[in-house]
């Protein structure tokens, strides 16, 4: 075992017991990093050690310094961040959920990227608060047009002098631009701190979800694409991520869409949809939700539920994407499913996992089963703890891909 994978390892490890035990939580017994492949704690399913081939690669190729590593968290409002800041849905809330967590732990683990409005704005949240590093002053959601695009509303570019404009946390030289190409769009251009464009994109054609790149001095900027105001078409934009070429990272792309269920994400009748997106963006690692906590509440049937998990999987195993199934943190019994419900879906997603021969971390029973006040916002969310605690399963996962479970 490196000796970096080590040292993250233990560190990652030591605050999530910290926090296991603040939160009143079972901890696992696991009293420090254990060498590479060695067994998982309780909690873990069907991490086999050859399951998650892809990520290992790409996770090597990284630590090499040869290339990027992507992984997508891609699930409902607990993936997203809600109820990790007092204001749930704004208080830069974003900044604290697991995804971004997960990145901190990871060597170069980076969530310098925004992936639509994580449908923030249609469950009444305030966009610009829920994540600062978007400035206020920016392009309207489309929810609209946008009906089934990846993480809710897209960025709706309309003729003016307005800006979308977006503060990377970490230095950066590389910008990309991931938006809808039809046929009755415009153009916008990207420029970084009010300077000249580096690139100018014309997004008129035949329906597709394409990426521009764009390059500029290293540095901290703010990043602005700006529609054009030369014609008077719009454009809809989907995704920005922002790397620095200089290192190679671990990005942590937030697909999380607030009030979500499993339907949502195998919607595909445009390509920018969330089944053809989530697939074009080639992630090497998604960590799936799948809107369990929204399909329990809403007694979405287990068939349906099983359908739409094993169509979202399939695909992502077309394009050499692993997937790892995570479960949910327990609703609040009487508020929502009871716990007996919530078991089921669990279960549910449990035995798909061992049937499509991915890994499976089960949250739900990591929790304890049963809705936790000190690691809960509200009877649905996690706060910023239970964030912090889910951050630091998914981290103990994926810090060793060839580590095996014990069942």
């Amino acid at each position: 075992m490196r000796r970096r994978e080590f040292i993250t390892g233990a560190a990652a490890l030591a605050a999530y017991m910290q926090l296991s035990r603040q939160s009143g939580l079972l901890t696992p017994a696991y009293g420090e990093a254990l060498p590479r492949g060695n067994p998982l704690p309780t909690g873990f399913y069907n991490f086999t050690g050859s399951n998650l081939a892809n990520w290992q690669r790409a996770s090597a190729a990284q630590q090499r310094g040869e290339a990027n590593a992507i992984i997508g968290c891609l699930g409902d409002s607990t993936v997203a961040g809600q109820g990790a800041a007092s204001n749930e849905l704004a208080s830069n809330a974003k900044s604290k959920s697991w995804p971004t967590q997960l990145a901190r732990l990871i060597p170069n683990g980076s969530w310098s990227s925004v992936w639509g409005d994580n449908n923030v704005s249609a469950a009444a949240g305030d966009l610009h608060a829920f994540d600062v590093r978007l400035h206020r002053a920016g392009w309207a959601i489309s929810n609209i047009r946008a009906s089934g695009t990846l993480c809710g509303g897209s960025f709706h570019g309309r003729p003016s002098t307005i800006s979308q404009s977006f503060t990377p946390t970490n230095p950066i030289d590389t910008i990309e631009v991931w938006y809808a190409r039809s046929p009755d769009s415009g153009r916008f251009t990207i420029d970084v701190d009010g300077g000249p464009p580096l690139a100018a994109v014309d997004c008129a054609g035949a329906n597709a979800f394409m990426k521009a790149t764009a390059t500029c001095t290293p540095g901290h900027h703010t990043v602005n694409l700006r529609k054009t105001t030369t014609d008077s078409t719009d454009v809809y934009l989907t995704g920005l991520r922002c790397v620095n070429s200089a290192i190679k990272e671990v990005s942590v792309y937030n697909l999380g869409g607030c009030r979500w269920g499993s339907a949502d994400f195998v919607v595909d009748g445009h390509p920018w949809n969330t089944l053809p997106a989530v697939t074009a963006i080639a992630p090497n690692l998604v960590i799936f939700q799948a809107g369990i906590i929204n399909d329990w509440d809403d007694h979405v049937p287990l068939s349906t539920v099983t359908s739409n998990m094993t169509t979202v999987i399939n695909a992502l195993k077309a394009v050499n994407c692993d997937v790892i199934l995570m479960s949910g943190a327990p609703s609040e019994a009487g508020v929502y499913a009871s716990y007996p419900t919530q078991a089921a879906y669990v279960a549910n997603m449990k035995s798909l996992a061992y049937a499509a021969n991915v890994p499976f971390i089960d949250i739900w029973g990591l929790f304890g089963g049963t809705w936790n006040s000190a690691a809960m916002n509200d009877p649905l969310h996690p706060n910023q703890t239970g964030y912090a605690l889910i951050a630091g399963y998914a981290g103990i996962a994926i810090l060793d891909p060839s580590a095996r479970s014990l069942s």
